[in-house]
C-alpha cells in the first residue's frame, strides 16, 4: 500500500516476463483451449477461400494432393495471446495516461485483445500457405523475426487508430 509504483514495476519485472507467467498460467488453466478455436478458425477462414483443409485438435492441414498432406500446428506462441497480452496492457497504460474511466480502460483493453486474436487467424493462414504451397524458407521467414515484425506493425497500427477513437468520445 506505502509503494504501490514500487510494487507495480517489481511485478513487471518477473524474470522471465509477465507474458511468459501469464501465458504458463493460461495453460495450465485452459488447456491448449486458445490453439484449438484458433486452429478452428484459421481452418474456417480457409475453407471460405476454397482451401482443402482438415482441422484436428491445434493441427491445420492442408493437402495439395490426395497422396501429399502438409500440416502445421499451432503451438502456444502461435495462438496470438501473447500479442493480445501486450495489447491489454498497452490499452491500461493509455487509459491511465489520458486519465479515462474504468469503464472506458476496459473498452480499451477488449479492444485490443479482440484486434489481436483476429489478426492471429491471418497469420494462421499465411503459415499455412507458407508451409504447403512455398517452402520451409517462406515458412521460416514468416515465422521469425520479420514476418512477425511485419504482422506487428499492422497489428498495432490498426490497434493505435481504434484506441485513438475510443479515446476521443
Amino acid at each position: 500500500k506505502r509503494n504501490p509504483l514500487s510494487t507495480t514495476l517489481l511485478l513487471i519485472s518477473l524474470y522471465p516476463d509477465l507474458g511468459f507467467l501469464a501465458n504458463t498460467l493460461r495453460r495450465t488453466l485452459t488447456g491448449k483451449q486458445l490453439e484449438h478455436s484458433m486452429a478452428w478458425l484459421g481452418g474456417l477462414a480457409l475453407r471460405a477461400i476454397g482451401q482443402p483443409v482438415t482441422v484436428e485438435g491445434s493441427i491445420i492441414s492442408l493437402s495439395t494432393t490426395i497422396e501429399a498432406k502438409k500440416a502445421v500446428e499451432v503451438a502456444s506462441g502461435c495462438s496470438g495471446f501473447d500479442m493480445a497480452f501486450v495489447l491489454a496492457g498497452v490499452g491500461v497504460i493509455m487509459g491511465l495516461f489520458f486519465k479515462r474511466s474504468w469503464s472506458k480502460i476496459v473498452a480499451l483493453v477488449a479492444a485490443g485483445v479482440s484486434i489481436a486474436l483476429v489478426f492471429n487467424v491471418p497469420r494462421i493462414m499465411l503459415l499455412a500457405f507458407a508451409v504447403v504451397y512455398w517452402g520451409k524458407e517462406s515458412f521460416e521467414f514468416w515465422h521469425g523475426a520479420i514476418g512477425g515484425q511485419i504482422f506487428a506493425t499492422m497489428l498495432l497500427t490498426v490497434y493505435y487508430y481504434v484506441a485513438m477513437a475510443m479515446l476521443r468520445k
